[in-house]
């Protein structure tokens, strides 16, 4: 008899007993059912959303909806838990930074969401998530022209800026454009500081003043030849 079979015979029922245990759970540490995928990633959502008490107070904030989904085929007996919830957090953290990106200037929150065993475009059976994304300060969101940020110009339409506003709704269709034209350097002659228009003036004076002394010392030096 070889020595392996000499040790599996003496091999006490205490060993035997952990050998089948430890085997048992490396056949069960994947996840084999479709309906502990949705707990888990319920589970995982739940501690990522704002308080119920909360929604009211987010009500007609502006929020974004992302969708991701696990196809059944990719994930039973495949992963374990703690792959799976590594997977729900790097794809939650993949849909803020999608948002955060197109609309940095927003506080974004988890406000609701989703999950269902549905087939996917492909006929895939899949475990579904949609996730709507709220904006804690409600911010205006912001458009893009060419893939640049677009500028919105917010025009002041007290005083000067009234009055030209007005000039140029009058002017309507008219031909003649001489009123509109007095205006227009009406309002930019307004929006000129006056400490700039000081200091214009004050060069300028010291400019004259440099001038009259240099005319007056060559003017001195043609008599005294």
């Amino acid at each position: 008899m070889s020595l392996i079979d000499q040790a599996s015979k003496s091999m006490s029922p205490y060993k035997v007993m952990m050998a089948e245990s430890a085997s048992k759970n490396e056949t069960q540490k994947f996840i084999l059912q479709p309906n502990v995928l949705v707990d888990i990633l319920k589970s995982e959502m739940d501690i990522r959303l704002i308080d119920k008490k909360m929604k009211k107070e987010f009500s007609g904030y502006r929020t974004r909806l992302k969708t991701a989904e696990w196809r059944l085929a990719g994930m039973l007996n495949c992963v374990d838990e703690d792959i799976y919830r590594v997977q729900i957090g790097k794809t939650i953290e993949s849909m803020l930074k999608h948002i955060k990106l197109i609309q940095p200037n927003g506080d974004w929150v988890m406000l609701e969401y989703e999950v269902d065993i549905r087939a996917n475009k492909n006929g895939d059976q899949a475990v579904m998530l949609a996730a709507n994304f709220v904006d804690a300060r409600n911010e205006q969101d912001m458009r893009y022209q060419n893939g640049v940020p677009a500028v919105d110009v917010k025009v002041d339409v007290t005083g000067n800026n009234k009055e030209l506003i007005e000039a140029i709704q009058a002017q309507g269709g008219g031909s003649d454009n001489s009123e509109l034209i007095a205006t227009l350097n009406r309002f930019v002659d307004s929006m000129i500081p006056k400490d700039a228009s000081a200091k214009e003036n004050k060069s300028k004076v010291k400019e004259d003043t440099v001038a009259k002394d240099t005319f007056e010392e060559e003017l001195g030096a043609d008599f005294t030849e």
